[in-house]
């Protein structure tokens, strides 16, 4: 008797605790997000072909060439140049205008942090003919890195899809 006691009472305890033990997430993964490159605030879009606007950028650009780091043992942290495109119907908001990317291009279905944006330089976005129609400055992505980093490491990613949408704008080129 004493054995169901103790072991009803070791139920109870087991069943009573307390789920403020278990952290609550502070941001969801969701592997349908989409991420925005849009122009940058307060600067009139011109680009080296004469006189495109801001839409016009995205309505004529078909890729992002960037050179991506990559951090194995055969290439020793070299960049390689890689390229990304935007499809018509899912990859550009025309009322913003903006060019979207997916969100497992950031955190993969797995919540695996993709690096590839964050430490790529020399992000030009160009046309079918491979124009350079404007560009994602360096510093742009060095200022956020530490930022998208800080917001992965605390598993927000919420706050990560947010700060891409925010932080990652493209200029025009001067000639």
């Amino acid at each position: 008797m004493k054995k169901i006691l103790f072991l009803l009472l070791a139920v109870a305890l087991f069943v009573n605790c307390d789920p403020k033990d278990t952290p609550e997430p502070k941001g969801q993964l969701d592997p349908n997000a989409m991420i925005t490159i849009r122009p940058a605030k307060g600067v009139k879009l011109r680009s080296t072909i004469t006189g495109l606007t801001a839409l016009e950028v995205v309505q004529q650009a078909t890729s992002m060439k960037l050179q991506m780091r990559y951090f194995d043992d055969l290439d020793n942290g070299q960049y390689k140049i890689a390229g990304r495109g935007f499809n018509e119907e899912t990859m550009k908001d025309f009322n913003i205008p903006a060019l979207k990317m997916l969100g497992i291009d950031v955190i993969n279905a797995n919540g695996e942090y993709i690096r590839d944006l964050t430490t790529a330089k020399s992000v030009f976005i160009t046309d079918i003919n491979g124009d350079t129609l404007a560009y994602v400055p360096d510093e742009v992505i060095k200022a956020a890195r530490p930022l998208i980093e800080a917001a992965y490491a605390d598993e927000n990613y919420t706050e990560v899809y947010r700060l891409f949408d925010e932080a990652f704008t493209f200029l025009p080129l001067t000639e």
